[in-house]
């Protein structure tokens, strides 16, 4: 079977040359070795600069015998990558994310010397940022990345480097390539599972014994299936099947379970019946479809998208197993039933999370705004898309391939051959050629706000569907504190502050954001009003849930380096005010009660006069109904004081929005909730408490409003 020998650890680096797309290679004149991890992102080992490197590492390797071979494997390395093994080229490579190898038997001796050239450049400002050439994403160009738009630091921090794992294949005989797994539910209630194994034979034809065992995780669950193949040497695609009389579905986390299988592959030769390649790979059985008008149906089920945008890291050598999975326990504790990866491609360990959570996937492709419109970069994005679905396939979480975020004059020409790509590669998932500014609305962050709660300059009534909605907010004062000396902290040093990625201008004249008299102040301020506003806009998207709404993406999760932008948690990973807003109305049982008028004076009556719980909405996403629960609404004053109290019991169905008290009371300004005369001024809430029949507190809600003192001027 293959033997995976690790060259992972401590390499040779020698800065080479500081380098853009139309000046490659500018050698440096007095180059310095130094010693590298391998993997890592040259900039987390403190080299600063795009460019080229060489990479250097000996290491020994077993004397090939008869029917065996060797490949050199990266997981990934970016950008331009060109691998010499004992003063053999092996081969060269474009692109960040892959895996990918090169044919190394030839080369291959006792004591080797391997040298790696890893080449990161610029783009010349003359086509940086609208005519990128680079198909890195969010990796060369974002407004959340270091510099953001600025013209001479907006590709600072670079990404280049051997960022993932380095392994020398020992191959014996048989080399499983690629296992893709395709499932089909059938009318029946069962499903017939397809595997694809693409298979390189590297020693002389013969027969083989192809043996698959399939086995729940977490659950008890086997099957087997066996196959006699012959195979010629070279490259070949087998296809096994296996229907699953009773299967267990991946689900999102509530919608059901997250079900997961392992197919375990063995290849034997027929002859001797030694096994001579194994493999594994993980799967779930699930059917996806998405409508024109973006409805989202899980094996046959519609259900609602509660989601967010990610873009986690700037540097991927980083972003290991346990960032990951903190970061999807985060989405998941926020209420969230799925997520964008936006505009990049990340490792494998994140989707490996997503799938074990129950966290849908929509998978963009690295592309972000304008590219140069050649053939040539059609060609080289078609490759690279093709390479992205393959990588990911197997990845049940994974629902949607979108092609293109935000393009400009590629829409038209570059993205529909991008789409036709894709579907060339997978036919089983829903393919959006680009995500565009008619599902990124931004009031209240990059066009004024006329209204809140669903009016006019709000959001479009016949819009069924946002990928992206949000506001900036600062980071605590603590991790601001990391980013600023204290000179630059307060008052801001605003060129330093941009560089960070704050926006002024929105801040300030269509937010409309309070500095205060300190920085502690203006942390407040800035996060009460990213957190007022995704409440806000949230409450509305559930409130029209399929009527005409199917869904929301947040934008956007977590910073991806120490910086000031849409995030509700930090770099760091401390979540900030509109983290709990975020967590509070994705909730998937959420009582809805608003408020038209946010502000009143004493002896005002509240609600008009009526019944609080007449006006109380209540959204259902889960598949199942509810039967007796207890709501309860209070009021409260700043001080925390009950001043009212109001309770009944309902009955609720499955996915659904309802108003379970209404009535057709009249309008009586002498009931109701009436402000005391001496009440307190300040903010007041109203608390909406929800427990299930058994007494278990299951969800809440809260809506706040002022009472100011009247202050009349003739």
């Amino acid at each position: 079977m293959t033997q995976a020998i690790s060259l992972n650890g401590k390499w040779n680096f020698t800065k080479l040359a500081e380098s853009t797309l139309t000046k490659r290679s500018i050698p440096l004149k007095n180059p310095k070795k130094r010693i590298i991890d391998v993997p890592s992102n040259w900039y987390l080992q403190g080299e600063d600069f795009a460019g080229e490197a060489l990479y250097e590492t000996s290491f020994k390797a077993p004397i090939l015998q008869k029917g065996q071979a060797a490949l050199l494997r990266f997981k990934g390395a970016d950008y331009f990558l060109k691998a010499s093994l004992n003063g053999q080229l092996l081969g060269k490579h474009e692109g960040y994310f892959q895996t990918f190898e090169f044919p190394a038997t030839s080369a291959l001796l006792n004591q080797n010397q391997l040298k790696v050239w890893v080449e990161s450049p610029k783009e010349n400002t003359k086509v940086w940022p609208h005519d990128k050439h680079l198909i890195k994403g969010i990796f060369n160009h974002h407004d959340a990345r270091p510099g953001s738009w600025n013209q001479e630091h907006g590709q600072d921090h670079n990404s280049g480097g051997i960022w993932n794992g380095v392994e020398l294949l020992i191959v014996n005989r048989v080399f499983l390539k690629r296992t893709e797994v395709t499932s089909v539910l059938l009318e029946n209630g069962g499903a017939v599972v397809n595997l694809k194994l693409v298979l390189v034979n590297v020693a002389e034809s013969g027969e083989y014994d192809i043996e698959v065992d399939f086995k729940g995780e977490g659950f008890l669950a086997k099957l087997k299936t066996k196959k006699n193949i012959h195979l010629e040497r070279g490259q070949t695609e087998l296809h096994i099947t296996q229907t699953f009389k009773n299967p267990r579905l991946w689900w999102t986390w509530d919608q059901g379970k997250p079900n997961l299988y392992r197919a375990s592959i063995a290849i034997r030769r027929s002859e001797t019946g030694h096994v001579v390649e194994t493999g594994e790979t993980r799967f779930g059985i699930r059917d996806i479809k998405v409508t024109s008008d973006w409805k989202f149906i899980l094996n046959g089920r519609k259900f609602f998208p509660r989601a967010t945008n990610i873009i986690p890291t700037q540097w991927l050598s980083e972003y290991k197993s346990e960032k990951a999975k903190l970061d999807v326990k985060l989405m998941k504790d926020a209420n969230l039933n799925g997520v964008r990866v936006h505009a990049h491609v990340n490792r494998q360990e994140f989707y490996d999370a997503c799938d074990e959570a129950g966290l849908f996937v929509w998978q963009d492709f690295a592309l972000q705004w304008s590219y140069e419109a050649t053939d040539n970069f059609t060609r080289n994005a078609c490759r690279q898309i093709k390479e992205m679905v393959r990588l990911l396939y197997n990845h049940p979480s994974i629902i949607v391939w979108c092609c293109h975020n935000e393009p400009s004059f590629n829409k038209d020409e570059l993205d529909p051959v991008l789409a036709r790509a894709v579907k060339e590669e997978d036919d089983s998932r829903f393919v959006d050629t680009q995500s565009d500014f008619r599902y990124h609305p931004y009031p209240g962050w990059y066009w004024d706000d006329s209204a809140m709660k669903d009016a006019p300059g709000g959001i479009d009534h016949d819009r069924t569907f946002y990928s992206e909605f949000g506001a900036q907010a600062l980071p605590e004062v603590a991790t601001l504190k990391k980013m600023f000396t204290p000179k630059e902290l307060w008052p801001p040093d605003w060129k330093k502050w941009a560089l960070h990625d704050f926006q002024f201008m929105q801040t300030f004249n269509i937010a409309k954001i309070e500095m205060g008299k300190s920085i502690q102040e203006f942390v407040k301020n800035s996060q009460k009003y990213q957190a007022h506003v995704l409440k806000e806009y949230i409450q509305s998207f559930r409130l029209k849930k399929y009527k005409p709404m199917n869904g929301y993406f947040q934008f956007m999760f977590v910073d991806c380096w120490p910086s000031i932008t849409w995030s509700v948690v930090d770099y760091f990973r401390k979540p900030k005010e509109g983290y709990e807003a975020l967590k509070t109305v994705s909730q998937p049982l959420l009582p809805v009660w608003r408020t038209y008028v946010t502000q009143y004076n004493r002896g005002d009556i509240i609600n008009w006069g009526r019944s609080f719980l007449n006006n109380m909405q209540l959204i259902n996403d889960y598949p199942y109904s509810f039967k007796g629960l207890k709501i309860e609404a209070r009021i409260v004053d700043p001080k925390g004081k009950v001043l009212f109290k109001e309770k009944r019991f309902c009955n609720i169905q499955a996915d659904c929005v309802v108003q379970p008290f209404i009535t057709k009371e009249r309008f009586n300004h002498t009931q109701g909730f009436k402000v005391s005369e001496k009440g307190l001024f300040g903010i007041y809430q109203v608390q909406l408490k929800v427990w299930d029949r058994a007494g278990k507190f299951i969800a809440h809600n809260e809506q706040e409003f002022k009472i100011v003192p009247k202050k009349l001027k003739p």
